[in-house]
């Protein structure tokens, strides 16, 4: 299959003063769900459309009873990725003493007795990370306004090709619905944001300054040939007046870069030794201030902030 080329308008990555913006799509044949092709099949220059330079990232965190005596029986056991040194019986013996405690004051409470009287049994809440659980998304809304039969072309050859990579295929080339007991997932696609000369012209480089999109697919496609609530064609039937909105969700979580890519993040020898400055300087200015509260005293300050001095 040829790969298929295409940018609108046909004036993407000429030069401008300050720089023609734009973003490239290309997509691949999916491998798997985590996996993609590495034969590109399409790739697709496309100006960037108002209101999308947007992207988000979430924590998904959740109240826990009890977490708060977890999280300090973990870190006083070292099991739980506290410090190493073995056990602590007795801190551990407290908190199952806690978890009884507090079992039993909830038992004891389920007429609400002891909460009438103002006493809420303490339920140890701690607010616990439970892990990326979502895919981001990112939506394109495109407007065409073809000018001429090229243009119309062009851009009914680009709606074609998203479709083709949004649906899916069969396992068997040939085989129909009815017949064929599987389908092969749609293409995968890959977004840049660029600036400079084409996408096939070396001149052209991806913007740094903007997010990345991790590999993705069309999760939804939606085509308007009426955007303005009037219909108008040209001569030859073609549309005035294309809408293209699709959306895009990533196949991969967004992980942090710390103390994956070699970075030292280790921030307690810098923090200590600011610490300990400021608890010598503290000290230096209650010994200077005692030595100042003697009559006739006289000083000068040796190497290290040490007082030396007489009456």
């Amino acid at each position: 299959m040829a790969q298929f080329i295409a940018d609108f308008p046909s004036t993407l990555g000429n030069d401008v003063s300050a720089g023609q913006h734009y973003m490239i799509i290309d997509s691949y044949e999916s491998t798997n769900a985590i996996t993609t092709g590495e034969t590109k099949l399409s790739s697709i220059g496309l100006y960037i459309p108002a209101g999308s330079l947007t992207t988000s990232y979430t924590g998904n965190y959740e109240g826990k009873e009890g977490a708060a005596i977890a999280a300090r029986t973990g870190a006083a056991s070292g099991l739980m990725g506290g410090p190493a040194g073995g056990f602590s019986f007795s801190q551990l013996a407290s908190s199952l003493a806690d978890k009884v405690i507090k079992g039993g004051l909830e038992a004891a409470d389920s007429s609400g007795f002891i909460s009438a009287g103002g006493n809420t049994p303490n339920n140890h809440m701690a607010l616990v990370y439970k892990g990326p659980n979502s895919f981001r998304q990112h939506t394109f809304a495109f407007k065409f306004f073809p000018k001429n039969k090229s243009d119309s072309e062009t851009v009914r050859a680009i709606i074609e090709e998203f479709r083709r990579g949004t649906l899916p295929r069969m396992s068997n080339a040939g085989a129909s619905v009815l017949s064929d007991p599987f389908f092969k997932s749609p293409r995968q696609h890959k977004i840049r944001f660029c600036k400079g000369g084409t996408g096939a012209d070396a001149a052209g480089s991806e913007n740094g300054y903007l997010f990345t999109i991790d590999t993705s697919v069309i999760t939804n496609m939606v085509v308007n040939f009426d955007p303005q609530s009037v219909i108008g064609f040209h001569n030859d039937g073609s549309p005035v007046a294309v809408d293209l909105s699709l959306t895009f969700q990533e196949i991969k979580l967004q992980i942090s870069p710390d103390n994956v890519s070699g970075q030292n993040l280790d921030l307690s020898g810098p923090v200590s030794q600011n610490q300990s400055a400021s608890q010598l300087t503290a000290e230096q200015t209650a010994q200077n201030q005692q030595f100042r509260e003697i009559p006739g005293a006289t000083a000068r300050i040796l190497p290290g902030g040490r007082l030396s001095g007489g009456l």
